[in-house]
C-alpha cells in the first residue's frame, strides 16, 4: 500500500497543474515583498514634508466683553404687585338675596365645568314622552341632558330642548356684582 501511495505522489508531482500552482505562489510572494518597502518610504516622505512646513500664526482673539455691574434699587416697584389694582370687594353689592342668584350649596353637574361655546349639540332623542339633548364636550365625550339640567360655566339651566337648539337661562353678575338672568341657546351642529 505504501509503494502504491509513493507512485501516485510521483505521478502528481510532475504534472503541469502542480508546476503552474508553484509558479503562481512564487509570483505572489515576490509581488508582496516588492510592494512593502515602497509604501513605507512614500508615506514617510509625505509626513516629513508636512512636518517641515511652518505653521501659520493664529489671528488674535477678540477681547472678552466687559461685564457691566447692575445694582439693585430696593425702593422701586414690587415686581409681584400687579399694575392694575381691582376695585375693593367692599364696593361690590352683596346680592345673595337676589331672585337671580344661583342656588348655594348645589353640587355642579359635569357639563358646568365646560364653557358653553366648547359644547356642541349633535341631536335629540325622544323616549317615552321624554326629550333628551345629545351633547358632545370638547374632550369628545357624549352627554345626554334633559330639561332642568345645568350646563356651561354661568349656571345655565336648560329650560327647553327643541329639535334644532337647546335653550338655557344663565345667571351672571354685572360690574357692580348684581345677579342678572340672561337667555342663551346651543344650536344644533351641522
Amino acid at each position: 500500500m505504501i509503494t502504491r501511495f509513493a507512485k501516485l505522489n510521483e505521478h502528481r508531482s510532475g504534472s503541469a497543474e502542480t508546476w503552474i500552482l508553484r509558479v503562481m505562489v512564487a509570483l505572489l510572494a515576490l509581488s508582496l515583498l516588492g510592494c512593502s518597502g515602497g509604501i513605507d518610504r512614500k508615506l514617510q516622505q509625505d509626513v516629513d514634508k508636512v512636518l517641515a512646513r511652518k505653521a501659520k500664526p493664529l489671528p488674535p482673539l477678540d477681547p472678552p466683553p466687559t461685564y457691566v455691574v447692575h445694582t439693585y434699587q430696593g425702593d422701586g416697584r414690587d415686581p409681584f404687585e400687579p399694575f392694575y389694582k381691582p376695585a375693593k370687594e367692599e364696593s361690590r353689592v352683596d346680592d345673595k338675596d337676589s331672585p337671580f342668584a344661583p342656588v348655594e350649596g348645589r353640587i355642579k353637574e359635569e357639563l358646568e365645568h365646560f364653557p358653553l361655546d366648547t359644547l356642541r349639540m349633535v341631536g335629540t332623542l325622544e323616549q317615552e314622552n321624554m326629550v333628551w339633548g345629545i351633547i358632545v364636550g370638547r374632550n369628545g365625550m357624549i352627554f345626554r341632558v334633559q330639561t332642568g339640567n345645568y350646563m356651561g360655566e354661568n349656571f345655565g339651566k336648560i329650560i327647553a330642548i327643541l329639535e334644532d337648539r337647546i335653550e338655557l337661562e344663565e345667571r351672571a353678575r354685572d360690574g357692580q356684582g348684581k345677579w342678572h338672568l340672561r337667555e342663551a341657546s346651543l344650536a344644533l351642529a351641522e
